[in-house]
Formats: C-alpha cells, sequence, structure tokens
C-alpha cells in the first residue's frame, strides 16, 4: 500500500510554513521573509519563489510503487539553477549536487544564485564544535550556520568559486573572491584546494596560504603546526589551518575582537562583525 501523503500551508504573522506529511513526519519550510510586509512589486516573484520550493520538496517524497529512489531527479544542483529558470528572491532551497540526498540551503539569488556555506551575523550559534559537528553541519540555514564539510564536498567536488563577504566593526564592507575552490572527501579529511590565481578583493589575498590542507578541529588536529590551531588560537573553530592561519579564523568567538574572535591575519589580528560564505560553479572551461 502506497505511503500516504499529504500538504498543508500554515500561514500566520510570521510567515508562511509549508508541511510535507511523509507518513508520521514532516518537512516545514519557512518564508524567509514576514509575508504580511511584502509589497505589491514583489509579492509575484516571492510567491513564485515559494512555488519553486513546495515543488522540490514534492519530489523530494515521490516514491515508485513501495521502492524509495536513491537518486532524486528534477533536483536542482544548487542554487545558480534555480536563479537560471527565473527564480529570483533569496531564500531556503532544497538542492542536490550529485543526484543523491537532498539538503536545504540558503540561497543569494540578489547577486547571481550564490549558494551560502556558512554565515556568522550575531553569535547566536556556538561554533565551538568537535569534528562530527563540522562535518554533518549545525545552525540555521536562515541564519548562523555552517552548512556541514560533506555537503560542501558535494558542492565543490568538480570545482567552484569561493566568496568572502566580510563586514568591519566600524560598518564597512570587504571581500575576496577566488575563482578555483575544491573540498576533498572524508577520506582526506576533507582536505582544500584554492587557486590565487585571477584573485578579486579588496584587501590583500590570503586564503591561499590555506592550499592543500586538512580541516582542523579542537578534537582533531590536522594543522601543519606543532601545536593544536584551532585549539590554541581560534577559540575552538573549525577550518583549514595551516600554521595557523591568514583567512582562518572565521569561524571563532562572535565578538571577541582579539585572536580568537572572528577575524583574519594581515601583520595583525582584524576583528570582524560578519561573514558570509558562498560557492558558486566555476564560469567556462575549466
Amino acid at each position: 500500500m502506497a505511503t500516504e501523503r499529504f500538504l498543508i500551508a500554515v500561514f500566520s504573522i510570521f510567515g508562511i510554513c509549508v508541511y510535507f506529511v511523509y507518513g508520521n513526519s514532516f518537512v516545514c519550510l519557512p518564508s524567509s521573509d514576514n509575508w504580511y510586509a511584502m509589497s505589491e512589486n514583489n509579492t509575484n516573484e516571492r510567491l513564485q519563489a515559494l512555488e519553486e520550493q513546495v515543488k522540490q520538496l514534492q519530489k523530494l517524497l515521490q516514491t515508485d510503487g513501495a521502492t524509495k529512489h536513491t537518486t532524486i531527479e528534477g533536483v536542482p544542483s544548487d542554487c545558480e539553477e534555480i536563479y537560471s529558470s527565473g527564480i529570483k528572491s533569496d531564500g531556503v532551497y532544497a538542492i542536490s549536487p550529485d543526484g543523491r540526498c537532498p539538503f536545504f540551503v540558503y540561497c543569494d539569488m540578489q547577486n547571481g544564485g550564490w549558494t551560502i556555506i556558512q554565515r556568522r551575523l550575531d553569535g547566536r550559534v556556538n561554533f565551538y564544535k568537535q569534528w562530527d559537528a563540522y562535518v554533518t553541519g549545525f545552525g540555521n540555514v536562515e541564519r548562523e550556520h555552517w552548512l556541514g564539510l560533506e555537503k560542501i564536498h558535494r558542492l565543490t567536488r568538480d570545482g567552484a568559486q569561493i566568496y568572502f563577504d566580510l563586514q568591519n566593526w566600524d560598518g564597512s564592507k570587504s571581500d575576496a573572491h577566488y575563482k578555483v575552490f575544491t573540498v576533498h572527501g572524508a577520506s582526506t579529511d576533507y582536505s582544500m584546494n584554492v587557486n590565487a590565481h585571477g584573485y578579486q578583493g579588496s584587501f590583500k589575498e590570503l586564503f591561499s596560504y590555506h592550499d592543500n590542507t586538512k580541516f582542523s578541529t579542537y578534537d582533531r588536529d590536522n594543522d601543519a603546526s606543532s601545536s593544536n590551531c584551532c585549539k590554541d588560537y581560534a577559540d575552538g573553530g573549525g577550518w583549514w589551518y595551516k600554521a595557523c592561519y591568514r583567512l582562518g579564523m572565521v569561524n571563532g568567538v562572535y565578538g571577541k575582537k582579539e585572536e580568537g574572535g572572528i577575524g583574519y591575519w594581515d601583520t595583525k589580528f582584524i576583528p570582524l562583525k560578519s561573514v558570509t560564505i558562498k560557492v558558486k560553479k566555476i564560469n567556462g572551461v575549466c
């Protein structure tokens, strides 16, 4: 007997949640904005975005008789693919980079369909986490979160662009854009490669210092230093540390304006108020 499926849309002053009840379980997809605050100009666009999200969730629940598919056909591979289909509203969407195991991400559509993999905004999420948490991900994709090394690997395994959007405590902003970024699989401890060729940014190129390094957490020290960079310098925030970091303190303690807090190193520690990291497919032929 086929599993019974239901679709329930709940409207409230807090937004819209779409529930897909699958047997005794459900998925709730909240809207990213207060729908009562929408202007007439963007109502249709946001409704179109919600409709796309509903379609994606329906695909996650499709079965063929009593056999569940191990691959998901029709689910977009990333935010850029959704953007190319005409959806231009920021928000939470389901993606599947490799046709398997879809997951939710936050899409930056206003800048062309970037998939956000990390965001620090207000310190609500503690980034002092063990290895397993950094592998699977944690936080709320609508706000502060780390997407998870396995998901980032699936998004970047064939090469991707990576973009750092940084805000300083004085309100000024900085950015760093790398055109080639790859995270390898679990057997490599999620080692990372980044190429500085074609770097574009508002400050000195720093991230390539971390090229060809394994990911480290305070309970799994994979860096090239005799010390534990994550534990001794970053107050437990995981990253691709070398000996120890340049652009690599983005998972530190929120609000701390000295080493161990969120920031980067350029002759001295530069503290940051917020960080958003996002990825996108490489343009052109690799």
